[in-house]
């Protein structure tokens, strides 16, 4: 019982932070059918003759946030989803301490850090870093660390050392990682982000073997702060899973409503036909991955491939709807349906 209360909690959080204009008609309808407000704009359901393909925002919190359950905390800590993927051959980038307050813990075998000047010394060798909260989701507590000759910038804001310094010191629990370098077809699409992929895997309930459900490409934009967020301005275009190939981009405008692009806005390069090198290779990595950790049966990975393989930056217990579904409702497919329906059933309104 207080595990419902506390998603329910997170559900009207949610709701509350709807940037969007919506009536109060079109909210109470949306809540009726069992949609946060967002959701109703991005998905354009007051255009829809039916919903029930669609994955619900009160199936996703109230029901599937309990899919991984006793181990959710594996994804939901990225101190603890370190130490247990790190078992994996290079498949993490590089985390190079854990921060608290102005206190930096080292944590790499590779690269010594314990103070924050070690980090700017750092910085100043690797360029570029990131650091980003031990908690957390949707890209809010992750700063792009970059250096500049002396001055430092944190996503995208040019700062004194000082100032950096300062900064560095007061962030909350937070690890220090590795730049990933994208492959070059992502950095020609928008080179100032590290575009990654969202690979929702599922466990076959019949077959007990990880699959494949939805992989969706999201593409920084120059106005969300070195990051991909697809909430914040970026760009995201579903994967043809049998091909790699690269669908139509998907941009949120200021109505809500989604926004169709052949190309990225600020780039003007190509999304749509875009092929992914080795795809086949990615997806088998991955589904390796999921198999030798089968007590995940419901994840949504974020994955950069790279010019050698993939790094895997995080998992997510309770992926978000937004981006997977702004591309068609997941239910339509009958092996997704199988597995939510195997999993206490569909919908939650």
């Amino acid at each position: 019982m207080f595990g419902r209360r506390r998603e329910l909690r997170w559900l009207l959080a949610d709701e509350r932070k709807n940037p969007y204009p919506i009536t109060r008609t079109q909210r109470l309808r949306a809540w009726r059918m069992g949609f946060l407000s967002q959701s109703y704009l991005l998905f354009e359901l007051d255009r829809r003759d039916s919903v029930r393909d669609y994955v619900t925002d009160g199936s996703r919190y109230v029901r599937f946030s309990r899919l991984n359950a006793p181990y959710s905390v594996v994804l939901h800590d990225k101190l603890l989803f370190d130490g247990v993927f790190r078992r994996h051959a290079n498949l993490l980038p590089e985390t190079y301490a854990l921060l608290r307050r102005g206190v930096v813990w080292p944590k790499s075998s590779v690269e010594r850090v314990d103070s924050i000047d070690g980090i700017l010394d750092l910085l100043a060798r690797k360029r570029k870093l990131v650091l980003k909260g031990r908690k957390g989701w949707g890209g809010t507590r992750v700063t792009v660390l970059e250096d500049l000759g002396g001055d430092v910038s944190l996503s995208g804001t040019r700062v004194a050392r000082e100032e950096a310094r300062r900064e560095i010191a007061s962030a909350s629990e937070s690890l220090l990682v590795e730049c990933v370098e994208q492959a070059p077809y992502a950095r020609e699409i928008f080179p100032d982000s590290a575009n990654s992929i969202r690979m929702l895997t599922m466990t076959d309930p019949d077959t007990r073997e990880p699959f494949l459900a939805r992989a969706v490409h999201r593409f920084g934009a120059r106005n969300t702060r070195r990051i991909d967020n697809f909430s914040q301005g970026g760009v995201c275009s579903m994967i043809d899973l049998d091909t790699g190939r690269l669908g139509v981009g998907v941009r949120v405008l200021p109505s809500g409503h989604p926004e169709s692009v052949e190309r990225h806005p600020d780039t003007k390069a190509p999304i749509s036909g875009a092929v992914i090198p080795g795809w086949h290779g990615v997806v088998r990595q991955l589904l390796d991955v999921a198999r030798a950790h089968p007590y995940l049966p419901y994840v949504g990975w974020d994955v950069v491939v790279t010019a050698d393989g993939i790094r895997l930056l995080e998992g997510n217990a309770n992926t978000g709807m937004n981006v997977l579904q702004v591309h068609g409702p997941l239910l339509s497919d009958p092996r997704i349906r199988r597995f939510y329906e195997s999993h206490g059933g569909l919908n939650v309104p």
